[in-house]
């Protein structure tokens, strides 16, 4: 007798546990896309109490999961214990729907609307079932069937909800909110209902309110795990991908799905807030279950990204040669970025990845992107001092978006022009290319010309930046013959405005190599070409300062220079 009491007290024990969660239950972790959680629910009701409305709700699991197979024999069942259950039914037609019958959808819905008229839950689930495919939909009728349905219930907050839903297939955005706003009226403080708003706010680009209905979801709910996923995109439209990654991880949890697509979109949240190692681990974690080549360029990028540059090109490889129509400009940077990690010969760069990232550049639909990989080719050819090629690259990336152009970029574009031509040595008479010296020798002092006009922009651009006029007065310094440029002061004004912003600087030594130059090359000028003497002297007073042993400046001065050991000490010029 004790051991049947005891299974007995168990056996109730059980059954008050199933008891305890009830259809609304379910119905809530359906819309909290917690489906696993949803399932396991449906199914323990259907086992328990074997009746035609838990079939029909553990079939409508089936369909919000879109195992439509699943769902018809479980509507089936239903129609089974109770032949005049109109729910599962609409059940049958709502799958026939999804399966592209819309003629057998229409006959199974018109019956139950006919026999079952007057119920707002029959009328409300065709509705429904009329916004849950993207290509079976009728939004009209839809409409129709909901508003019947909440005229015979009007606290019947799901069915405003999938009124939402319709009008948005309509692009009705201002009557949609209306509706999950009367959804908030029928059932106050309504997850589902703030999360619906927040989207159509998402879709005007409204970001404010739309972050602050998905707040108020997560208020109403802390569980609601589709308010983070939409937070998550929300915050990658502000490019603020941390938080994306965050709330997206955040969503994951709170849904418990295992969804591979789903892994997917967590593991690209994970690259952009530059979180590789997670968007390794997470893609690894879909690895086999997922026939999406996407994955293979996750796997390239993340892999270049955490320095391992063979995984990475043995992926997007795999990935340009199976899927070339989905390939983008990124695609060949990264794989170019990759050999250029493996590179040895001391440049910094691979030949072969070079070609790649000009070739991803060359594919960019946005002018300012692939304006940004030609600059940071001329970064990397600058750094290996090909400076040819970066003159070249800087100035094809400053070129594809002007506009955006910055200070910096003119700068090296200058720098680079200006050291190409310095790396130009003129022919020697025993040389073979004698007879071409003077077309190099044109060549070079153009090249000087042109950075001499790239940094007019530089000083355009920053006009209280001393280094932009030592370089605008050194171009033009060795684009002429050097004592021509002094004699006739070609580079002064650009010394002149050097010296007048660095001497104002509060910590003027910074400038000292670009002083010493310049007060050399001003007193020089002064005392040759304008015969101004005082000023002259000026100048190499100034350079004898920052620079005390300077010879040239002592003997101008008339000041006696120590000699050398053994010598005489020179004599003080008058």
């Amino acid at each position: 007798m004790k051991l049947k009491l005891a299974a007995f007290v168990f056996g109730l024990l059980a059954f008050v546990g199933v008891q305890a969660q009830t259809v609304q239950d379910g119905l809530a972790l359906i819309h909290g896309e917690r489906y696993n959680e949803a399932g396991e629910l449906f199914k323990k009701l259907a086992e328990s109490s074997n009746s035609a409305d838990n079939q029909y709700y553990l079939g409508y699991y089936y369909l919000k999961t879109n195992q439509l197979d699943e769902a018809q024999k479980a509507f089936e069942k239903g129609l089974t214990i109770d032949d005049k259950s109109y729910l599962n039914q609409v059940g049958l037609g709502t799958v026939a729907l999804g399966k592209g019958d819309r003629t057998k959808a229409k006959e199974l819905f018109d019956q139950a609307e006919k026999k079952k008229g007057k119920d707002a839950e029959v009328l409300f689930r065709i509705g429904e079932a009329y916004t849950l495919f993207e290509k079976q939909n009728d939004p009209a009728e839809a409409i129709r069937l909901l508003d019947l349905a909440v005229k015979r219930d009007k606290d019947l907050a799901d069915a405003y909800i999938a009124k939402g839903d319709a009008l948005m297939l309509r692009n009705e955005g201002g009557p949609a909110a209306t509706a999950y706003e009367y959804a908030l009226t029928a059932k106050p403080n309504y997850p589902v209902a703030y999360n619906s708003i927040g989207q159509i706010y998402l879709r005007g680009k409204n970001y404010n309110l739309a972050l602050e209905n998905y707040k108020k979801a997560i208020e109403a709910d802390a569980n609601f795990a589709p308010a983070y996923k939409d937070l998550a995109e929300l915050y990658f439209f502000a490019q603020k991908y941390k938080q994306a990654a965050e709330n997206f991880d955040l969503y994951i949890q709170k849904s418990g799905t295992t969804d591979p697509e789903m892994k997917l979109r967590a593991a690209q949240f994970a690259f952009t807030a530059d979180d590789y190692a997670k968007s390794l681990q997470l893609l690894e974690d879909i690895k086999g279950k997922i026939n999406n080549p996407i994955t293979l360029r996750m796997y390239g990028w993340s892999y270049f990204k955490t320095n391992q540059p063979d995984q990475a090109i043995q992926n997007l490889n795999e990935f340009i040669k199976v899927a070339p129509d989905k390939v983008i400009g990124d695609d060949y940077k990264y794989l170019g970025r990759a050999y250029n990690q493996k590179a040895t010969t001391g440049t910094g760069y691979d030949s072969t990845g070079m070609s790649y990232i000009m070739k991803g550049a060359d594919m960019d639909t946005s002018k300012t992107e692939a304006a940004a990989t030609y600059k940071e080719l001329g970064g990397l050819f600058y750094a290996a001092k090909d400076y040819q090629n970066a003159a070249t690259a800087y100035e094809k990336g400053i070129a594809l978006d002007t506009a955006k152009a910055t200070a910096n970029d003119y700068y090296y574009e200058g720098l680079a022009n200006f050291q190409y031509a310095g790396s130009i040595t003129a022919p020697g008479a025993a040389d073979a290319n004698f007879a071409d010296s003077a077309t190099i020798a044109n060549n070079k002092k153009a090249l000087y010309m042109k950075s001499d006009s790239i940094f007019t922009t530089v000083t355009q651009k920053l006009p209280d930046w001393p280094y932009g006029y030592y370089w605008r007065a050194s171009s033009l310094y060795n684009a002429y013959d050097r004592t021509e440029n002094v004699e006739k002061g070609i580079s002064a004004p650009h010394y002149q405005k050097l010296i007048e912003l660095a001497e104002k600087d509060p910590d003027p030594s910074k400038y000292k190599n670009y002083l010493k130059i310049a007060y050399n090359y001003l007193a020089l000028y002064s005392q040759n070409t304008l015969s101004d003497n005082a000023k002259a002297k000026e100048y190499w007073e100034k350079l004898l300062k920052i620079d005390p042993d300077n010879a040239t400046a002592k003997e101008a001065l008339g000041i006696a220079i120590a000699p050398a050991a053994g010598g005489k000490t020179a004599p003080k010029k008058q």
